[in-house]
């Protein structure tokens, strides 16, 4: 069973690494969009000399990307709805007991509860885990080499 510090850690930790993420995906993108804006300007001026690998590659990689993301979001959701009606069946069963819970019974819904927010928290970083991962990798990929 987790103790409570180690959830509010958790749910800490998930946050700002989730953040980090976010701002290194916009920054990577800015990259990315910079770089590619010039393909696509020649691709629309000269269909037939166009960078058609690049250009194919920037439909099918989002879509990847983000197929993955939701597939994560999706699971998690299963997982966080599972979860959710284990908490209502122990408030459920709690409130209609007739009688005070044992400290067990209690701290066994609390740590429910808390790996319920740390999963809501922990969904939108898995979630973003792919995206971020492809627009990294493509702005590496299409920087300018320092020499």
């Amino acid at each position: 069973m987790t103790t409570p510090m180690t959830a509010w850690w958790q749910i800490w930790t998930d946050s700002a690494r989730t953040g980090l993420r976010l701002w290194e995906t916009m920054a990577a993108s800015a990259v990315v969009i910079d770089r590619r804006m010039p393909m696509i300007d020649a691709g629309m001026r000269n269909p037939w000399t166009a960078d058609h690998v690049e250009l194919t590659g920037m439909v099918t990689e989002k879509a990847q990307a983000f197929a993955r993301a939701g597939d994560s979001m999706a699971h998690d959701m299963a997982a966080m709805q599972r979860l959710w009606m284990q908490v209502v069946q122990d408030a459920w069963s709690i409130g209609t007991a007739g009688r005070v819970p044992s400290p067990t019974r209690i701290a066994a819904g609390n740590d429910r509860a808390m790996r319920l927010a740390a999963g809501m928290i922990g969904a939108g970083g898995r979630a973003l885990n792919p995206i971020h991962a492809t627009a990294t990798a493509n702005a590496k990929r299409l920087s300018p080499q320092k020499k």
